[in-house]
């Protein structure tokens, strides 16, 4: 595996498989997990462009910043992820949100997208004493994407 992959312009396989918690833990996708991932940032890379074009200003160049991309069983089960949870394909990415507005609108941007691009599978609001991210997950074509939305308040 070369972790200085670009999956696309601007996401990596190294940032698509980082663990800061955990860097101990054995973190290797298979190809198809790689190509899943490749289709996530696929979206990732339209999100960026259309929230730079509506939010960012002239000539915005800001990131779209991933906290969790594909995980291991290993990595997801230390990190509590669902047992079914689609990083385990390599279909979904969190998103670090700096509020709950940056949340809502990466949410509806993808949504937007998904008019050109088809079904996703997942969107994921989620927040934790003062911190936001967005999950966001999209299958491959040959499994249905259930186009859900969920805002979850952890304590």
């Amino acid at each position: 595996m070369n972790p200085d992959m670009k999956l696309t312009e601007h996401f990596t396989l190294k940032e698509m498989v980082a663990s800061q918690n955990h860097p101990d833990i054995y973190n290797v996708p298979a190809p198809a997990q790689i190509e899943n991932l490749r289709r996530v940032c696929q979206w990732l890379e339209d999100l960026r462009r259309l929230y730079n074009e509506r939010y960012g200003g002239p000539g915005a160049d800001l990131p779209i910043n991933v906290s969790s991309g594909y995980r291991s069983y290993k990595l997801n089960n230390k990190v509590g992820g669902a047992r079914d949870s689609n990083h385990l394909m390599g279909c979904a990415a969190d998103l670090v949100c700096r509020d709950c507005a940056q949340a809502v609108q990466y949410a509806a941007l993808l949504m937007e997208i998904s008019v050109d691009r088809g079904a996703w599978d997942e969107i994921i609001i989620e927040k934790k004493f003062n911190h936001f991210w967005l999950h966001f997950a999209v299958r491959p074509p040959s499994i249905v994407n259930r186009s859900k939305v969920t805002v979850i308040e952890k304590r």
